[in-house]
């Protein structure tokens, strides 16, 4: 069975059909599905992906104690629950309603226990109805992995990160018995799946050299863009006015605020540049949790008058505020561990032919090329960030060569068509190996 086509990797391209059914799991409760950030929207463009060019993709999730399968996210309506086996049987549902709160009453870890075992019971119903069964790996997620396996379906594992070091880096870590569950799940998954997927090299390297897992059944395939969706008309004056930018050169951020995210030294770069080009504004689009840190360092540094928080907007709008942008910003800041993602801003700052300051990390690094296609910068460094913003905001030309560049590699590099094509080549190396 061969998965690969002739087509020209176009954002508009459909390959020919080869029927192919995919069944996409996340056991873990609790995911927003209508998200348009984060892990969704990399979720959301994969399956589009699959399905422009012939899939069937279903999504399988778990909603509280039941299965779900949504043939179309776009209309989260269109669902169906999956059947299960002992574990949708009433004596089992009692027993685990009173040993879940037994459990809350002596505040032991939460091991996923019933979750696994709910998730595994779905999957063995409906794996036989796929040829591939595709999970995006979550904490103790482990239930698609020994399903997979019982019912011989090439099992294919995307890895974004490494849970447990992205917790100990972000300063929570998981300790004690949950810690050790979770490496056990892990582990377990690794071993079981076929084929793994992982968005950046560090995340390569990390399952590699930390979890033993073979190089050869690890692909990397970094996060894309839909490129013609941010290439369509956009009335900059509107946007301007709606925001209260008038003619002002604009610094823009766009994504979920998290504290990794950098933006108190985005801040401090901006109170620099401001001394030289005190017209400059910073739009800030998006939201988070780290909101309240990003107000306090504001607040902090006098900035009020300098910069716009958005909120957060649908994902039909970037293309629109980033129309406005002079210069697009990555400011990422040093971390203790090597960074493992693949920012999808990065990616769609490209495709709008922004000219791009980002901190020289991680994937990041593997994709900008100093003085190419953007500016790097070094993590954490305030001075090096300022400068290079002050730079392109003086720069005219300068901002539309790195622009332009980056926009033709977006085309050429980065497209979500061009990402699928590499996915069916994982889901092709799985079927083989069955």
């Amino acid at each position: 069975m061969t998965l690969l086509t002739e087509t020209p990797l176009t954002e508009t391209a459909v390959p020919t059909p080869t029927g192919l059914r995919v069944a996409y799991v996340m056991q873990n409760v609790g995911v927003d599905l209508a998200a348009e950030v984060g892990q969704m929207m990399l979720i959301r463009q994969t399956i589009q992906g699959l399905e422009q060019r012939g899939y069937t993709v279903d999504l399988l999730n778990l909603q509280g104690r039941n299965v779900v399968a949504y043939p179309n996210l776009a209309d989260l309506s269109q669902q169906r629950q999956v059947a299960l086996g002992w574990s949708g049987q009433r004596p089992y549902q009692l027993m685990e309603g009173g040993l879940r709160r037994l459990h809350g009453l002596l505040k032991l870890p939460y091991l996923a226990g019933f979750d696994s075992r709910r998730f595994y019971e779905a999957c063995l119903s409906a794996l036989p109805n796929y040829q591939i069964c595709h999970e995006y790996a979550g904490l103790l997620s482990v239930g698609a992995a020994y399903a997979s396996q019982k019912t011989n379906t090439p099992y294919v594992l995307t890895v974004d990160a490494d849970l447990l070091l992205e917790a100990d880096v972000m300063g929570d870590p998981i300790t004690g018995l949950r810690r050790k569950a979770a490496q056990w799940a892990a582990s377990k998954s690794y071993q079981l799946a076929d084929q793994i997927i992982t968005v950046s090299d560090p995340t390569k390297e990390n399952l590699v050299e930390n979890w033993g897992v073979p190089a050869e059944k690890i692909k990397v395939i970094p996060n894309g863009v839909n490129v013609a969706h941010f290439q369509q008309p956009v009335d900059t004056a509107k946007v301007r006015a709606e925001f209260g930018l008038g003619d002002a050169p604009v610094i823009m951020f766009v994504g979920g605020f998290q504290r990794w995210h950098g933006l108190d030294k985005l801040l401090e770069a901006l109170a620099l540049v401001t001394k030289i080009l005190p017209e400059v504004r910073l739009l800030l689009v998006g939201d988070g949790p780290a909101r309240p840190f990003v107000e306090e360092n504001i607040h902090r540094l006098d900035l009020e008058k300098f910069v716009t928080i958005t909120g957060f907007l649908s994902h039909a709008r970037i293309p629109q505020l980033l129309a406005v942008a002079d210069v697009v910003t990555v400011p990422y800041p040093k971390l203790p561990q090597e960074m493992w993602f693949s920012p999808l801003k990065l990616y769609e700052y490209m495709a709008a032919g922004k000219a791009i300051v980002a901190s020289s990390a991680g994937q990041i690094k593997n994709v900008i090329r100093h003085d190419e296609n953007g500016l790097l910068v070094t993590p954490g460094d305030v001075a090096d960030l300022a400068q290079a913003c002050l730079h392109l905001l003086q720069n005219k030309a300068d901002r539309q060569r790195l622009g332009a560049n980056a926009q033709r590699e977006a085309e050429t590099e980065h497209a979500w068509a061009r990402q699928i094509e590499r996915l069916a080549q994982v889901y092709e190396a799985a079927l083989r190996s069955r």
